[in-house]
């Protein structure tokens, strides 16, 4: 039986492997540069993500770390799908740990809690720019980093000052509390895997698949997501075809704030690490990973899927690095080079374009003769 491949997904996969392998390529030269001896040894250890030191619980750590970079690369990618770029993904992130860790340590609530908070705080802050942009034609980037430092500081502030007994531990420097020790019924349970698969193993990476597949049927193959998408390309044919695109618009970034509320809960609720709430001027780097997750994945729900593993498999790599040598942010560079190859796929579909026009052109050729 002959296996049809879709050619409108096709090229956009191609293109996206030619960036990985030109990033790495681009990566590789760097290391040599910096050490010809040892970047053989240490370029494998990024590319087998740390899993030839760390086993089995080395590659449920990429998993569970994948999950949270899964959801913000869905939260960019379904608002850029729409005509938006919500690049006020990292507040939304914020308010949704916010959320998710007020229902399991302050209210004592369990998983399912915590990630109903975490979606409901994101997509109340996903509204706020979705308002805006709609009745006051505030730009969403405009709105949208202006608060994310909002979320931050008033994060912060809410733990130290009126959570600080219930939710901040201040012995360990004002980092919330470990899930797993105050409330385990707050933790994203593993189903009793944790002792074969490892400490950081949890359901979280099962969660955020499901929700991939549910937003590429969303987008491609329900009303709503005709909807949504026609309201991005052009406001004015849909309120013609009785569309209210404000209302959509306002939809579109509640959801897109819900998915990355859930991505912050997947990732404090698997208490893979816990908030320090001094007060800081940086906020987390997986929102902004997400960016590259949804470019790097040609805005593809389901490509989404293998670009977060990708990028939580070379991060993790780049960590077990000798850090006399190579930084751990040497991962952080790679991912930078490939997001900006992305930028460059429309050159090398018209590559592969090119190449298939002249292999159809010779093949007439033939026949003709």
């Amino acid at each position: 039986m002959k296996i049809k491949i879709n050619k409108r997904y096709l090229t956009p996969f191609l293109s996206s492997l030619v960036c990985i392998f030109i990033g790495l390529l681009i990566g590789f030269i760097v290391l040599f540069c910096m050490s010809p001896l040892d970047s053989f040894y240490e370029f494998f250890v990024m590319m087998s993500g740390g899993i030839i030191y760390n086993g089995i619980e080395g590659f449920t750590t990429i998993l569970a770390k994948a999950a949270p970079l899964m959801m913000t690369g869905l939260c960019v990618l379904f608002a850029y799908k729409t005509g938006l770029f919500n690049i006020g993904v990292a507040g939304q992130y914020v308010m949704g740990s916010f959320g998710a860790l007020i229902a399991v340590l302050y209210f004592k609530g369990n998983w399912l809690f915590g990630l109903f908070m975490g979606i409901l705080f994101g997509a109340i802050w996903g509204i706020i720019p979705g308002l805006l942009k709609a009745f006051c034609g505030v730009s969403e980037v405009i709105s949208g980093i202006m608060l994310n430092w909002i979320a931050l500081f008033f994060t912060n502030y809410s733990f130290q000052t009126y959570l600080s007994s219930s939710c901040v531990d201040p012995k360990v420097g004002y980092k919330t509390y470990s899930v797993t020790y105050y409330n385990p019924n707050g933790k994203i349970p593993d189903f009793g895997l944790k002792d074969v698969l490892g400490y950081n193993f949890t359901i979280a990476i099962f969660i955020a698949i499901i929700v991939s597949i549910v937003i590429h049927i969303v987008l491609n193959k329900t009303t709503l997501g005709y909807q949504l998408k026609a309201s991005g390309l052009n406001k004015d044919a849909t309120r013609y075809a009785g569309m209210s695109d404000k209302r959509n618009l306002v939809l579109t970034m509640a959801i897109s704030g819900a998915i990355a509320g859930l991505g912050a809960g997947l990732y404090y609720l698997a208490d893979l690490e816990s908030i320090s709430v001094q007060m800081s001027s940086s906020l987390p780097s997986v929102p902004w990973n997400g960016i590259v997750i949804a470019f790097l994945s040609q805005i593809n729900p389901i490509g989404a899927i293998f670009s977060s593993v990708f990028i939580s498999w070379i991060s993790e790599g780049a960590k077990l690095m000798t850090q006399t040598i190579f930084p751990a942010e040497f991962g952080d560079l790679i991912t930078g080079i490939i997001v900006y190859l992305s930028g460059l796929t429309a050159i090398i579909a018209h590559i592969f374009m090119k190449i298939k026009n002249r292999k159809k052109k010779k093949l007439i050729e033939k026949g003709e003769n």
